[in-house]
């Protein structure tokens, strides 16, 4: 598979895949700037934002997520891993606007 062929089935097909899937809140593709990391082990990465664990779990094991899943293979050669945090935000900020919502 080329390049182009690579980033054309993960922006359309896949991206079309991932929307399908319940429980999304937000999909992003990231690709690797080739010029600036040569040798990066991967073309690529995804981020999947959920409401929870659960809620994960959940949308990976409907129809849609094992559909996604099933998917992979067509287009990537290797899964690195999966990275999942959960994010806690301190408010007010203290962001130089006196702690006021932009």
């Amino acid at each position: 598979m080329t390049k182009e062929q690579f980033v054309q089935h993960w922006r359309t097909v896949h991206a079309e895949l991932c929307k399908k899937i319940p429980g999304l809140k937000r999909y992003a593709i990231n690709f690797i700037d080739r010029d600036a990391y040569p040798n990066a082990a991967y073309d690529g990465f995804s981020e999947l934002w959920f409401e929870s664990k659960e809620a994960h779990d959940a949308s990976l094991s409907s129809p849609e997520g094992k559909t996604l899943l099933a998917d992979l293979p067509n287009f990537t050669s290797t899964i690195c891993g999966v990275i999942a945090y959960e994010e806690r935000f301190i408010w007010p900020a203290d962001d130089g606007l006196g702690g006021k919502a932009r």
